[in-house]
């Protein structure tokens, strides 16, 4: 199994070296997303000659990428795809909101895989499950990408070929921590409900595991990045443990229904963690294999 991580290109080419590190290991399978979306919220253009060039030079390393759209105008969305396939490129076209049963069915006249957005709304959190069954049901059991999507009920009823989510980094953001126990099983938990960890024996297994102590969970230094106080990453509990378990949990996802789960990662501060948890359980499927 090579492992699924989703980078987008607006973040990829500020931080180059990173971006490679993914994208040069064997053991990884990198979607890359335009980055329209990031563009938008942060006024920097992303013009379709320069993520060619990026494509020349990376194109044939990753599993797949985006077209570039652009995000509320559906008219210059549609000549970029249309650029892109005339130069010779390949790109993933995304089935965006409004976008209907046709549209669908020309979307895959260019591709054998399409993007489906729309499942999460700015302010509004995410879609309605009817919303999703539409998108399946026009589909057709064709090869689909869900964009920011991973509802696990939804995943299981429908098996699309892939999805992403960058929910696994909340615990380097905000200090929490999602502990993942098996069969769809979490537990939950930030420094001040961290009985909640002590009360579960697979959540404890779990972080004995990876060489934390009982006292480790009651230290509370550990719980958010703290480098000034000299205490080194291998040892940022609620990031360790739940990047570890967002690993263990999309190799699970495929494990069960086939369905790759691709990890979003903007490149901040997160590639040590990251790639040691990817390395440490590829390897153990290796082993295993």
């Amino acid at each position: 199994m090579r492992f699924p991580i989703l980078i987008s290109y607006a973040y990829a080419r500020m931080r180059a070296e990173d971006f490679a590190v993914y994208a040069s290991d064997p053991n990884i399978e990198v979607l890359l997303d335009c980055g329209a979306f990031t563009a938008k919220n942060t006024g920097k253009e992303i013009l379709l000659g320069d993520y060619c060039t990026f494509l020349d030079k990376w194109g044939p390393r990753l599993f797949r990428y985006l077209a570039l759209d652009k995000v509320g105008d559906p008219v210059e969305t549609e000549s970029n795809l249309k650029e892109m396939i005339r130069q010779g490129y390949a790109p993933v076209p995304v089935h965006v909101l409004g976008d209907d049963e046709r549209r669908m069915d020309e979307l895959f006249e260019v591709s054998d895989y399409v993007a489906l957005a729309g499942f999460r709304r700015p302010k509004r959190g995410a879609c309605s499950p009817e919303y999703v069954k539409a998108k399946m049901r026009w589909a057709r059991g064709r090869d689909v990408h869900w964009l920011g999507y991973v509802r696990e009920e939804m995943i299981g009823a429908f098996k699309p070929f892939s999805c992403d989510s960058s929910s696994w980094d909340r615990a380097r953001m905000y200090g929490g921590v999602d502990i993942y126990i098996g069969n769809g099983r979490w537990v939950a938990s930030d420094y001040r409900n961290r009985q909640k960890i002590l009360r579960s024996r697979e959540a404890l297994d779990v972080l004995t595991g990876l060489g934390f102590s009982v006292r480790d969970i009651h230290d509370e230094r550990l719980w958010r990045r703290n480098l000034k106080l000299g205490i080194p990453d291998s040892r940022f509990l609620s990031a360790m443990v739940t990047t570890d378990s967002w690993v263990r949990y999309v190799i699970d996802v495929r494990k069960r229904w086939g369905t790759r789960l691709f990890i979003a990662t903007s490149l901040a501060d997160d590639l040590d963690i990251l790639k040691a948890a990817i390395d440490r359980h590829v390897k153990r499927l290796e082993v295993k294999a």
